[in-house]
């Protein structure tokens, strides 16, 4: 099987990115996305809901530099409103968003309610991540590790599911998605690109990003949970088509991510490659 190499190392990329974003409409996004998993775990484990949230408070109020704003804020109120659970948690939505705040290293003289502010994708895509992080292991810590990883993991996975089935599919076929996978390198993704072959497209990864925004986050597993678990459903947003099988991963500590997609139109064989298969590929490159 053929394979194109793509890209360079330049962990430096998300320095240089510069996103813009709105920082009301970026807390109200989050704030939904957290009530949900609070829904989640008061469905599936009533019993330690409470426990959950008191734990949150406590992780989260030591980390509190800046207060950007008051529980009596007529925005956050307003949004809390509209959410069933954290109606009930107020204190901890009004600490949610103020971590969050200062993950995204807002100026507290901004204008936040309305103004649009450019900040690096490094500094955007943790405001993402850290708070997913904190939460699932605060849960472990609720909760039995296991239990509390698949909790999250069903949670990932009916989330994943309700998004996609909302988008129109991005590829109609794996050739499409490769002409995507082979301009990534400007982004500072390093792997080899396999051609189409019966209904399957092969890439490892010998970069990643998520590994080096997170690389001062000790816990493996729940590093992949919090940023990697979900591509497996969320494939499905190229395509519903679409599946991916994927073993090892840059942020569990592999040397590259294994990532295999097929076509379910194509072929009912989702056999993953064994690991020499990936090894044999090309020398690995120089990574970060």
């Amino acid at each position: 099987m053929k394979f194109t190499h793509v890209g360079e190392c330049r962990p430096e990329i998300m320095d240089e990115k510069i996103e813009e974003y709105q920082p009301l409409e970026h807390a109200q996004r989050l704030l939904r996305s957290f009530d949900s998993f609070l829904g989640a775990v008061k469905t599936q484990q009533p019993k330690i809901l409470e426990e959950y949230v008191a734990n949150l408070e406590v992780r989260y109020q030591p980390l509190l530099n800046n207060e950007y704003l008051a529980l009596q804020e007529d925005d956050i109120l307003l949004i809390i409103d509209e959410l069933a659970h954290l109606r009930e948690h107020t204190q901890l939505a009004r600490i949610y968003v103020n971590y969050n705040f200062q993950l995204l290293q807002l100026s507290k003289r901004a204008k936040w309610k309305r103004a649009k502010i450019q900040t690096s994708l490094r500094t955007l895509m943790r405001s993402r991540y850290m708070p997913i992080y904190t939460n699932l292991q605060v849960l472990t810590e609720t909760f039995p590790r296991d239990q509390a990883i698949q909790l999250f993991k069903d949670y990932i996975d009916d989330y994943m599911r309700m998004r996609v089935a909302e988008m129109d599919d991005r590829y109609q076929t794996l050739e499409e998605l490769r002409e995507m996978f082979l301009s990534m390198g400007e982004w500072g993704v390093v792997g080899n690109v396999s051609e189409v072959k019966d209904g399957k497209l092969i890439m490892r990864r010998d970069t990643c990003l998520h590994n080096a925004l997170l690389a001062d986050i000790p816990d493996q597993e729940l590093k992949f949970l919090t940023c990697c678990y979900g591509d497996y459903e969320g494939v499905r947003s190229f395509n519903k088509h679409f599946k991916l099988t994927m073993l090892h991963t840059r942020v569990r500590g592999d040397s590259y991510c294994d990532c295999v997609y097929y076509d379910t139109r194509i072929t009912k064989d989702f056999t993953h490659p064994p690991k020499e298969f990936f090894d044999s590929i090309y020398p690995l490159a120089d990574k970060k």
